[in-house]
């Protein structure tokens, strides 16, 4: 039965005026979970650092990532028939650093290991989900890659965090400070 709910555009008055410093100062006071996403194209891997990851359906499942169009990988991206996207630890800022930064070999901050679709995933990571590209979309200035997730790997580490332009961790709040 169709939906009409996918079905109807939405048509919106476009923005006339933000203030982009502001737009970026608010974006950074969300927390996000920090990711490094990688794939393998002509026998060379690519990856970078995202904490645009976001879960979209369970079924079928799916994941997206969002990255710039302007970005060193997005070519390798835009033609890769898998991705992985690992979840980094409490321990791993030093590999979101080194997947943030251009100029160098971002695969020797870290142990990687071919997944079940042969796609690198990232040794001691709080999750692991690999998958192939269901769909990619433009959106502005970046690209919406859409994962169909394939496997799933959940380790017991604690998840390393990104806000306000900084790495944390989560600290559970005592039982006592939820009345």
């Amino acid at each position: 039965m169709p939906n009409p709910a996918r079905e109807q555009a939405v048509t919106r008055r476009p923005v006339t005026s933000y203030d982009p410093q502001t737009y970026r100062d608010g974006l950074s006071s969300m927390v996000t979970s920090v990711c490094v996403v990688t794939t393998e194209v002509d026998g060379n891997r690519y990856g970078f650092t995202a904490n645009s990851v976001t879960s979209v359906s369970m079924d079928p499942p799916l994941i997206s990532v969002c990255l710039a169009e302007t970005a060193d990988v997005h070519p390798a991206f835009s033609q890769a028939e898998s991705v992985a996207v690992s979840v980094l630890a409490a321990d791993q800022s030093p590999v979101a650093t080194a997947f943030a930064t251009l100029g160098v070999d971002r695969f020797a901050a870290a142990s990687f290991r071919p997944g079940k679709l042969g796609t690198p995933l990232l040794d001691g990571a709080t999750v692991s989900l690999e998958g192939v590209v269901h769909q990619r979309l433009t959106a502005g200035d970046h690209t919406i890659i859409l994962i169909e997730v394939a496997d799933v790997e959940v380790g017991a580490q604690e998840p390393l965090t990104y806000q306000g332009r900084r790495f944390h961790t989560l600290k559970p709040l005592e039982p006592s400070a939820l009345q």
